[in-house]
């Protein structure tokens, strides 16, 4: 309860269908809990692109695409993100993910165009 910011909880309770993006206005509050949240979430992320990845061996590549992505990118560049250390975390396989192409396609509204 002590690291709980009053001002964000308030925030989210009234953000309705909208509290995910209370939480990704507000994960880049250095030790806060919605920093935290986002960090887990985005390393499940990370994961599971690389499952699929190792499922199929995209050689041309694997796209992450859709808002999530877009309106977070900052969790997902960089070596050292959240997304990209789980991504890469497959052990031995690591070294497959390697040669495989990686693109965040930054239009939010892919899935409406086709």
């Amino acid at each position: 309860p002590e690291r709980v910011d009053k001002a964000i909880h308030e925030e989210f309770l009234q953000a309705g269908d909208q509290q995910g993006r209370v939480v990704g206005i507000n994960a880049e509050k250095e030790g806060s809990l919605t920093a935290q949240a986002a960090q887990i979430m985005f390393s499940a992320y990370g994961a599971e692109v690389g499952n699929a990845s190792l499922k199929f061996i995209p050689t041309g590549g694997m796209f992450v695409t859709g808002g999530l992505t877009a309106k977070n990118i900052g969790l997902i560049q960089g070596s050292d993100s959240p997304f990209m250390k789980a991504y890469l975390d497959k052990g031995r396989l690591g070294n497959v993910l390697q040669t495989v192409p990686l693109f965040a396609v930054m239009t939010e509204d892919i899935g409406l165009r086709g």
